[in-house]
């Protein structure tokens, strides 16, 4: 893949919240790494405190919570996804959810350090940090009102027709944890 496509997938998605300057994405470039993380890499374990954010450019990844003694998947990244320790990351508190690799995945890298001292030389990302945040916060909100509002083949129709390719690659289990449904019967709301 070359670096220039995507550095320009990382704009792309950026440039959704609102539109970056020139010197804005000058600077930027030099501070992102590309790094290829096979499947199963844990990228931030609940407990540690995480000092990067990835953009996932290609591949699959869930956040999992630990209740006791079970495991629970909370979320899936798909690719144009930010991946960071929700919420730890801007807090720089101990993260309470893992992040899974689930496929072979290219990422971005940007170390904390790195987006603190960006936001200080250049106050156009202090916004665009700010409105990007809540745009993953929103999206979280509006899962969790679907998933509560709709039945389980709703919830599972809509999350299929907005998500099929992660199908391939997470286990079904963890979807149908995510979606609040038995896994021993989300086959039947397979088409």
């Amino acid at each position: 893949m070359q670096p220039n496509l995507i550095f320009q997938a990382v704009v792309s998605k950026l440039e959704q919240f609102q539109p970056l300057s020139k010197h804005l994405q000058d600077a930027l470039l030099p501070l992102l790494s590309e790094l290829r993380v096979p499947k199963g890499q844990i990228l931030i374990r609940s407990g540690e405190r995480s000092s990067r954010l990835w953009f996932l450019y290609e591949g699959f990844a869930r956040e999992i919570s630990h209740d006791e003694a079970s495991e629970r998947t909370t979320w899936f990244f798909s690719p144009n996804d930010f991946l960071f320790a929700y919420p730890s990351f801007f807090s720089q508190l101990p993260a309470f959810r893992d992040i899974e690799i689930i496929s072979d995945s290219i990422l971005v890298e940007l170390s904390f350090r790195n987006l603190i001292l960006m936001r200080r030389d250049f106050e156009e990302l202090v916004g665009l940090v700010d409105v990007a945040r809540d745009y993953c916060e929103m999206e979280r909100a509006r899962f969790v009102s679907m998933r509560d509002a709709l039945s389980a083949q709703d919830r599972y129709d809509r999350y299929y027709a907005d998500h099929k390719q992660l199908f391939n690659f997470a286990k079904h289990k963890d979807i149908a944890n995510l979606l609040g449904i038995k896994a021993d019967g989300l086959r039947r709301y397979n088409h």
